[in-house]
Protein backbone atom coordinates (compact mmCIF):
# COMPACT_ATOMS: atom_id res chain seq x y z
CA UNK A 1 0.00 0.00 0.00
CA UNK A 2 1.10 3.37 -1.06
CA UNK A 3 2.15 5.89 1.62
CA UNK A 4 -0.28 8.00 0.06
CA UNK A 5 -3.42 5.95 0.55
CA UNK A 6 -2.47 4.89 3.62
CA UNK A 7 -2.42 8.62 4.77
CA UNK A 8 -5.62 9.08 2.77
CA UNK A 9 -7.72 5.47 4.26
CA UNK A 10 -6.14 6.91 7.91
CA UNK A 11 -7.71 10.60 8.01
CA UNK A 12 -11.06 9.28 6.29
CA UNK A 13 -11.35 6.92 9.20
CA UNK A 14 -10.63 9.71 11.80
CA UNK A 15 -13.20 11.75 9.94
CA UNK A 16 -15.88 9.42 9.41
CA UNK A 17 -15.97 7.63 13.32
CA UNK A 18 -15.98 11.21 14.86
CA UNK A 19 -19.00 12.21 12.55
CA UNK A 20 -21.05 8.80 13.80
CA UNK A 21 -20.59 9.91 16.75
CA UNK A 22 -21.94 13.08 16.73
CA UNK A 23 -24.60 12.28 14.95
CA UNK A 24 -27.34 10.38 16.70
CA UNK A 25 -28.95 8.41 13.74
CA UNK A 26 -25.87 7.02 12.71
CA UNK A 27 -24.19 4.22 14.02
CA UNK A 28 -20.78 2.73 12.57
CA UNK A 29 -21.31 -1.50 12.91
CA UNK A 30 -17.85 -2.71 11.22
CA UNK A 31 -14.68 -1.68 10.17
CA UNK A 32 -12.35 -4.24 7.71
CA UNK A 33 -9.19 -3.43 7.28
CA UNK A 34 -6.08 -1.45 9.40
CA UNK A 35 -6.80 1.03 7.84
CA UNK A 36 -10.36 0.28 7.21
CA UNK A 37 -11.38 -0.26 3.50
CA UNK A 38 -14.86 -1.17 4.15
CA UNK A 39 -17.39 -0.38 6.37
CA UNK A 40 -20.86 -0.92 7.33
CA UNK A 41 -23.24 1.62 8.69
CA UNK A 42 -26.73 1.76 10.44
CA UNK A 43 -28.63 4.85 9.71
CA UNK A 44 -32.34 5.52 11.31
CA UNK A 45 -34.37 7.03 8.94
CA UNK A 46 -37.74 7.16 7.86
CA UNK A 47 -38.17 5.30 4.09
CA UNK A 48 -39.48 2.70 2.08
CA UNK A 49 -39.28 -0.84 1.28
CA UNK A 50 -41.52 -3.04 -1.01
CA UNK A 51 -43.28 -5.46 0.78
CA UNK A 52 -46.17 -7.51 -1.22
CA UNK A 53 -46.08 -5.21 -4.41
CA UNK A 54 -47.26 -2.32 -1.84
CA UNK A 55 -44.52 0.15 -0.29
CA UNK A 56 -44.02 0.13 3.44
CA UNK A 57 -42.51 2.21 6.28
CA UNK A 58 -38.95 1.33 7.48
CA UNK A 59 -36.98 3.04 9.58
CA UNK A 60 -33.43 1.36 10.10
CA UNK A 61 -30.76 0.88 7.35
CA UNK A 62 -27.66 -1.21 6.54
CA UNK A 63 -25.57 0.47 3.93
CA UNK A 64 -21.96 -1.00 3.29
CA UNK A 65 -18.89 1.22 1.46
CA UNK A 66 -16.12 -0.50 0.26
CA UNK A 67 -12.92 1.84 -0.96
CA UNK A 68 -11.50 0.22 -3.99
CA UNK A 69 -7.92 0.16 -5.07
CA UNK A 70 -7.69 2.88 -7.22
CA UNK A 71 -9.56 5.10 -4.32
CA UNK A 72 -9.58 7.98 -4.01
CA UNK A 73 -8.98 8.56 -7.93
CA UNK A 74 -12.24 6.33 -8.35
CA UNK A 75 -15.52 6.81 -6.41
CA UNK A 76 -16.35 4.62 -3.09
CA UNK A 77 -18.35 1.25 -4.00
CA UNK A 78 -21.64 1.40 -2.20
CA UNK A 79 -24.29 -1.03 -1.72
CA UNK A 80 -27.62 -1.51 0.98
CA UNK A 81 -27.02 -4.67 2.60
CA UNK A 82 -30.96 -4.12 3.80
CA UNK A 83 -33.70 -3.67 0.76
CA UNK A 84 -34.62 -0.30 0.08
CA UNK A 85 -37.50 1.10 -2.69
CA UNK A 86 -35.76 4.14 -4.05
CA UNK A 87 -35.73 5.58 -7.81
CA UNK A 88 -31.85 4.86 -7.25
CA UNK A 89 -30.94 2.47 -5.32
CA UNK A 90 -30.41 -0.93 -6.54
CA UNK A 91 -29.85 -3.93 -4.74
CA UNK A 92 -26.03 -4.37 -6.12
CA UNK A 93 -25.50 -0.18 -6.04
CA UNK A 94 -26.10 3.25 -4.76
CA UNK A 95 -25.90 5.78 -7.19
CA UNK A 96 -24.28 8.84 -5.07
CA UNK A 97 -23.89 10.74 -8.20
CA UNK A 98 -22.54 10.98 -12.02
CA UNK A 99 -19.41 13.20 -10.81
CA UNK A 100 -16.52 12.48 -8.37
CA UNK A 101 -13.78 14.21 -7.16
CA UNK A 102 -10.60 13.08 -5.19
CA UNK A 103 -11.24 15.69 -3.04
CA UNK A 104 -14.41 14.20 -1.76
CA UNK A 105 -14.88 12.66 1.50
CA UNK A 106 -16.28 9.18 3.20
CA UNK A 107 -18.65 11.85 5.04
CA UNK A 108 -19.87 13.47 2.30
CA UNK A 109 -20.72 9.59 0.30
CA UNK A 110 -22.49 9.01 3.77
CA UNK A 111 -24.58 12.55 3.97
CA UNK A 112 -25.86 11.66 0.33
CA UNK A 113 -27.01 8.20 0.88
CA UNK A 114 -29.04 9.32 4.12
CA UNK A 115 -30.46 12.01 2.23
CA UNK A 116 -31.28 9.48 -0.45
CA UNK A 117 -32.95 7.25 2.19
CA UNK A 118 -34.65 9.87 3.24
CA UNK A 119 -35.97 11.36 -0.24
CA UNK A 120 -34.55 14.69 0.47
CA UNK A 121 -32.93 12.89 -2.72
CA UNK A 122 -33.67 11.28 -5.80
CA UNK A 123 -33.43 11.57 -9.48
CA UNK A 124 -35.97 10.54 -11.67
CA UNK A 125 -34.54 10.72 -15.22
CA UNK A 126 -31.73 8.40 -15.22
CA UNK A 127 -33.02 5.69 -12.22
CA UNK A 128 -31.90 2.50 -11.24
CA UNK A 129 -35.38 1.31 -10.30
CA UNK A 130 -37.85 2.48 -12.84
CA UNK A 131 -41.18 1.51 -10.34
CA UNK A 132 -39.72 3.57 -7.38
CA UNK A 133 -39.38 6.29 -10.40
CA UNK A 134 -42.95 6.05 -11.33
CA UNK A 135 -43.56 5.96 -7.50
CA UNK A 136 -42.01 9.42 -6.41
CA UNK A 137 -43.92 10.82 -9.53
CA UNK A 138 -47.60 10.17 -8.22
CA UNK A 139 -46.27 10.77 -4.38
CA UNK A 140 -44.37 14.38 -4.45
CA UNK A 141 -46.82 15.51 -2.15
CA UNK A 142 -45.66 12.83 0.26
CA UNK A 143 -41.79 13.70 0.18
CA UNK A 144 -39.10 13.67 2.00
CA UNK A 145 -39.84 10.91 3.97
CA UNK A 146 -38.05 12.30 6.53
CA UNK A 147 -36.86 15.62 7.40
CA UNK A 148 -33.55 14.56 9.56
CA UNK A 149 -30.28 16.74 8.72
CA UNK A 150 -27.61 14.85 7.94
CA UNK A 151 -25.12 17.44 9.22
CA UNK A 152 -23.52 17.58 12.57
CA UNK A 153 -24.34 20.54 15.30
CA UNK A 154 -21.61 22.85 14.39
CA UNK A 155 -21.97 22.61 10.50
CA UNK A 156 -25.97 23.54 10.96
CA UNK A 157 -25.99 27.11 12.40
CA UNK A 158 -29.42 27.78 9.44
CA UNK A 159 -30.83 24.60 9.78
CA UNK A 160 -31.23 25.38 13.73
CA UNK A 161 -32.43 28.32 13.27
CA UNK A 162 -35.01 26.99 10.34
CA UNK A 163 -35.97 24.36 13.03
CA UNK A 164 -37.19 26.85 15.41
CA UNK A 165 -38.92 29.05 12.97
CA UNK A 166 -42.23 26.79 12.82
CA UNK A 167 -42.32 27.40 16.50
CA UNK A 168 -42.16 31.29 16.25
CA UNK A 169 -45.51 30.81 14.01
CA UNK A 170 -47.29 29.32 17.05
CA UNK A 171 -46.66 31.61 19.73
CA UNK A 172 -49.09 34.05 21.36
CA UNK A 173 -49.97 37.21 20.19
CA UNK A 174 -48.30 38.78 23.82
CA UNK A 175 -45.45 35.94 23.54
CA UNK A 176 -45.10 37.50 19.73
CA UNK A 177 -45.64 41.30 20.57
CA UNK A 178 -42.70 40.32 23.82
CA UNK A 179 -40.50 39.00 21.17
CA UNK A 180 -40.34 41.77 18.77
CA UNK A 181 -36.98 43.96 18.86
CA UNK A 182 -38.16 47.26 19.74
CA UNK A 183 -34.85 49.23 19.55
CA UNK A 184 -34.31 51.66 17.00
CA UNK A 185 -30.38 50.73 16.27
CA UNK A 186 -29.45 50.60 12.18
CA UNK A 187 -28.76 47.03 11.42
CA UNK A 188 -24.98 45.74 11.24
CA UNK A 189 -23.26 46.98 7.72
CA UNK A 190 -22.13 44.00 5.71
CA UNK A 191 -18.77 42.97 4.43
CA UNK A 192 -18.52 45.16 1.38
CA UNK A 193 -19.97 47.91 2.81
CA UNK A 194 -17.07 47.61 5.75
CA UNK A 195 -14.71 47.07 2.94
CA UNK A 196 -16.15 50.31 1.17
CA UNK A 197 -16.14 52.21 4.54
CA UNK A 198 -12.02 51.47 5.09
CA UNK A 199 -11.09 52.10 1.17
CA UNK A 200 -12.83 55.32 0.81
CA UNK A 201 -10.85 58.46 1.26
CA UNK A 202 -11.82 60.24 3.74
CA UNK A 203 -14.43 63.47 2.71
CA UNK A 204 -12.75 66.90 3.36
CA UNK A 205 -14.34 68.46 6.55
CA UNK A 206 -16.89 71.47 5.13
CA UNK A 207 -15.49 74.82 5.28
CA UNK A 208 -16.13 77.52 8.51
CA UNK A 209 -18.94 79.94 7.59
CA UNK A 210 -17.36 83.42 8.39
CA UNK A 211 -20.25 86.07 9.49
CA UNK A 212 -21.93 88.70 7.57
CA UNK A 213 -21.15 91.41 8.50
CA UNK A 214 -24.71 93.22 8.26
CA UNK A 215 -23.95 96.12 5.76
CA UNK A 216 -23.60 100.00 7.06
CA UNK A 217 -26.28 102.22 6.71
CA UNK A 218 -26.02 105.05 4.35
CA UNK A 219 -24.92 108.48 6.14
CA UNK A 220 -27.89 109.83 6.98
CA UNK A 221 -27.79 113.42 7.69
CA UNK A 222 -31.29 114.60 9.42
CA UNK A 223 -32.84 118.37 9.61
CA UNK A 224 -34.61 119.30 12.34
CA UNK A 225 -37.75 120.31 11.16
CA UNK A 226 -39.32 123.55 12.63
CA UNK A 227 -41.91 123.14 15.10
CA UNK A 228 -45.52 122.50 13.47
CA UNK A 229 -48.01 121.35 15.42
CA UNK A 230 -48.49 117.69 14.20
CA UNK A 231 -52.06 116.84 13.68
CA UNK A 232 -53.72 112.67 12.90
CA UNK A 233 -53.35 111.73 9.81
CA UNK A 234 -57.35 111.13 9.58
CA UNK A 235 -57.59 115.16 10.20
CA UNK A 236 -57.71 118.01 7.82
CA UNK A 237 -54.02 119.88 8.06
CA UNK A 238 -54.08 123.08 10.01
CA UNK A 239 -54.50 126.12 7.51
CA UNK A 240 -50.56 126.80 6.31
CA UNK A 241 -49.13 130.74 7.01
CA UNK A 242 -48.37 132.06 4.06
CA UNK A 243 -45.25 130.29 1.87
CA UNK A 244 -42.15 132.22 2.89
CA UNK A 245 -40.06 132.87 0.31
CA UNK A 246 -37.13 130.93 2.30
CA UNK A 247 -38.91 127.89 3.39
CA UNK A 248 -41.22 125.84 2.05
CA UNK A 249 -43.87 122.93 3.52
CA UNK A 250 -43.29 119.06 3.35
CA UNK A 251 -45.48 116.17 4.77
CA UNK A 252 -44.77 112.95 6.46
CA UNK A 253 -45.81 110.34 4.26
CA UNK A 254 -46.33 108.34 7.27
CA UNK A 255 -48.19 110.08 10.06
CA UNK A 256 -49.25 112.65 7.69
CA UNK A 257 -47.67 115.48 10.18
CA UNK A 258 -46.85 118.88 8.02
CA UNK A 259 -43.07 121.13 8.62
CA UNK A 260 -41.45 123.90 7.51
CA UNK A 261 -37.92 123.73 6.02
CA UNK A 262 -35.64 126.18 4.75
CA UNK A 263 -35.01 125.39 0.80
CA UNK A 264 -31.73 124.77 1.40
CA UNK A 265 -33.25 121.58 2.88
CA UNK A 266 -35.23 120.22 -0.30
CA UNK A 267 -34.18 116.52 -1.64
CA UNK A 268 -32.89 116.04 1.57
CA UNK A 269 -33.28 113.37 4.08
CA UNK A 270 -35.28 114.30 7.33
CA UNK A 271 -36.70 112.91 10.60
CA UNK A 272 -40.05 113.29 11.54
CA UNK A 273 -40.57 113.97 15.28
CA UNK A 274 -44.12 112.32 15.85
CA UNK A 275 -43.53 108.55 14.23
CA UNK A 276 -39.72 108.84 13.67
CA UNK A 277 -39.98 108.35 10.11
CA UNK A 278 -37.16 109.31 7.71
CA UNK A 279 -37.58 110.65 4.33
CA UNK A 280 -36.97 112.97 1.28
CA UNK A 281 -37.99 116.67 1.63
CA UNK A 282 -39.68 117.12 -1.35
Amino acid sequence: MSAVRLRRLKADHERLCDYVRRHPRLKLIQAEGDPPERYQLEMQIKSIRMVGGEPQPVQSHIVEISLPLAYPRTPPQCRMLTPVFHPNIAPHAICVGDHWGAGESLQSIVTRIGEMLAYQSYNVKSPLNGEAARWVEENKERLPLDRVSLLVEDEQPAASALTTAPAAKSATPATAAAATPTTNEAPPLTLAQRLALKTAAPAAPPAPLKPIAPPSPPPTTVVAASSVAPSPRDSAPPAQPPAAHDSVSIVCPNCGAAYQVGQDSAGRRVRCRKCQQVFVAS
